[in-house]
């Protein structure tokens, strides 16, 4: 059997309580919420319902009518970013975002003349609170970071951006993707300063693909960017503003969300995401610690497993990115992903454009014997073309 440790696309394997919940949802109840008055409609209401309390339990937010549902983090992005800014605003950002935020930002720049200011990363793919707030004007309409980078796991200062915008009562929105964080660990001082967060329910909180949310707070107002049926108020001729109708037209993923429910309340059992954070962070500093003066082997980003996701991304001296990880998988049987992540502006700060790195990524529950194989693997590779 395969080891697995490609967790920044997608958590495997699934909980088998997610998988029966997603089955069930798929017979009974079968049928869209809100969707006439029937018994089943009225239990579908219900799990998109719980599936709400429990996301916002993620982020320690205490409104779940807040929260959106969304096809995944991308999706959750574009809502948040094509919601809110307007023709001609300036938005700042970070050189290590994935093409998430990278891609609509560009293109709205190129169809509405929005301005684009993008902050720096050190060589440890780590943005400065500083460099971020600097490019931060009167007119700055919404500041887009990462909690944490899909290609090397560094946390970013998002916490420190988010308090200093609010001491110096910016009127600039703060986006968050946690994508790599969210089900991993608390975020509830992300939640504190952040206006909306983007989370990718099939990563951390290890739900089914096809999943997601964005959290909004209070006060602010998205443009929606779906525009349809919602089951109610049919007789007007606009889309409700009422939460969370207004971002979610059309019959929703129930059996997706269903799932997710279910691995949400896995997540929220009592002190599950403080063991999970803490066995991912002694996992990372095992993987530092044995991959340190690795002849032959580098690992990007910070050396210390506390400033970082267990995410790692790696090059080995004499042989390219994809020819390694065709090695790995059919030699060694590790599942990782070898590339620019969608991230290349992280492998231009990390040195490693244009061929990226080999990104092993681990998961909710990793172990030490895979870290060992890891290792071991890495280290054959290494010799294999010294």
């Amino acid at each position: 059997m395969s080891l697995y440790l490609d967790h920044a696309a997608t958590s495997l394997p699934k909980d088998p309580r997610v998988v029966d919940a997603v089955a069930r949802a798929l017979v009974d109840p079968g049928v869209a919420p809100d969707r006439g008055n029937s018994q089943r409609g009225r239990t579908a209401r219900r799990i998109l319902e719980e599936a709400r309390r429990l996301a916002a339990d993620l982020l320690s937010v205490p409104t779940p009518e807040r929260i959106a549902f969304t096809l995944n983090a991308t999706d959750a992005l574009n809502l948040a970013l094509k919601g809110l800014l307007e023709p001609g605003d300036e938005v700042v950002t970070t050189q290590i975002e994935h093409n998430s935020v990278v891609r609509p930002l560009r293109g709205l720049e190129k169809r509405a003349g929005i301005a684009v200011k993008v902050a720096p990363a050190d060589g440890e793919g780590v943005v400065r609170a500083a460099d971020v707030l600097a490019l931060v004007t009167s007119r700055t309409r919404l500041v887009a970071i990462s909690h944490a980078s899909n290609v090397t796991g560094a946390l970013q200062p998002v916490v420190e951006v988010g308090r200093a915008l609010r001491a110096a009562k910016s009127s600039a929105r703060l986006v968050v993707d946690a994508a790599q964080s969210a089900g991993y660990r608390k975020l509830d001082d992300v939640a504190e300063v952040a206006d909306a967060i983007a989370v990718a329910g099939h990563k951390g909180p290890g739900g089914p693909l096809g999943t997601g949310f964005l959290w909004v707070r209070s006060g602010v107002e998205l443009v929606s960017l779906r525009e349809g049926g919602t089951g109610t108020r049919s007789e007007e001729p606009l889309q409700p503003r009422d939460d969370p109708g207004a971002y979610e037209a059309g019959s929703p993923n129930v059996p997706g969300i269903a799932g997710l429910a279910v691995a949400l309340r896995l997540r929220l059992a009592a002190g599950e995401l403080e063991r999970i954070a803490a066995a991912r962070r002694e996992i990372g500093a095992d993987f530092l610690r044995r991959t340190q003066g690795l002849a032959g082997v580098r690992v990007h980003g910070p050396a210390d497993a506390a400033r970082r996701e267990p995410v790692f991304a790696v090059t080995v001296a004499g042989i390219s990115v994809a020819e390694a990880a065709v090695v790995l998988e059919k030699e060694f049987e590790i599942e990782q992903r070898a590339g620019l992540h969608c991230a290349p502006g992280t492998h231009r700060a990390l040195g490693t454009a244009p061929d990226g790195t080999l990104r092993l990524s681990f998961g909710a529950h990793p172990t030490a014997d895979e870290v060992a194989a890891a290792v071991a693997a890495l280290a054959q590779l290494a010799r294999g073309v010294s």
